[in-house]
């Protein structure tokens, strides 16, 4: 697989915060404040979750990324939609901020290292520019990881050569001639994919979760996230950052 195209700094100028959570709000404040001094981003606040409400702010005011702090009674909204919409229906990277993250984790602020998480689909991918670029930006550590549930490989990649096989892939995303600074790591992982995926990024004391998210097709009227992705929102113990495809 050829490696993706690089991008340059990330240009966030507007930060637009919706929550549903008043427990930890001002740990949530303080995380996005400190995000939006990184970026020199203006930041707008919303008392509501509503994708439909939340489109129309982004659309208004050219936001650059939306922070949804959600509970654990996430996905009941009491409207035609739920909070599973949101990053499908935004054109802008969604930051989420789960019911597993503690106020240690938003207390630290700093992304000390982004894991980012692929299946080698051409979706998966729309997101490692994002990742790489954040990195940059923040001088942190990165890790791209793959949980190798699947057996698509073929008969000759088992036990050790499957993951060799896999860690190659994840190596040849990065170009050799990027001049990426920041270290690299490359992690497969085994087993059901959602509690791999939790449980890589907890290991390696992850700061964010990078992912990809399909967004909703011509001619369809309604999308959720794969179960995969809205399981790891609800079970990560940091905050998940969903690039639209």
């Amino acid at each position: 697989m050829s490696c993706v195209q690089e991008r340059a700094r990330l240009s966030i100028k507007n930060i637009l915060l919706a929550t549903t959570s008043s427990e930890s709000s001002e740990a949530i404040l303080a995380y996005v404040v400190d995000l939006s001094q990184r970026y020199g981003a203006s930041i707008s606040l919303a008392d509501v979750i509503s994708p439909e409400v939340i489109c129309e702010i982004v659309s208004n005011r050219e936001v650059d990324l939306v922070v949804v702090a959600v509970s654990r009674s996430w996905r009941k909204l009491g409207t035609s939609s739920t909070a599973e919409d949101i990053p499908t229906m935004m054109a802008c990277p969604v930051l989420i901020i789960g019911p597993e993250v503690t106020y240690t984790q938003l207390a630290k602020k700093a992304l000390e290292r982004i894991v980012y998480v692929t299946n080698f689909s051409i979706s998966s991918l729309e997101a490692l520019p994002y990742a790489l670029a954040l990195a940059r930006d923040n001088e942190t550590q990165l890790a791209l990881v793959h949980v190798g549930e699947e057996t698509t490989m073929g008969p000759f990649y088992y036990g050790d050569s499957r993951s060799v096989a896999f860690r190659k892939r994840l190596e040849n995303l990065v170009p050799v001639s990027s001049g990426f600074l920041c270290e690299l790591e490359f992690v497969v992982g085994d087993g059901e994919r959602t509690e791999g995926l939790v449980r890589v990024a907890a290991n390696l004391n992850a700061s964010l979760i990078v992912m990809s998210v399909r967004g909703i097709s011509a001619g369809t009227s309604a999308c959720v996230l794969r179960p995969v992705d809205a399981q790891v929102i609800c079970r990560a113990h940091c905050p998940v950052l969903m690039v639209h495809e």
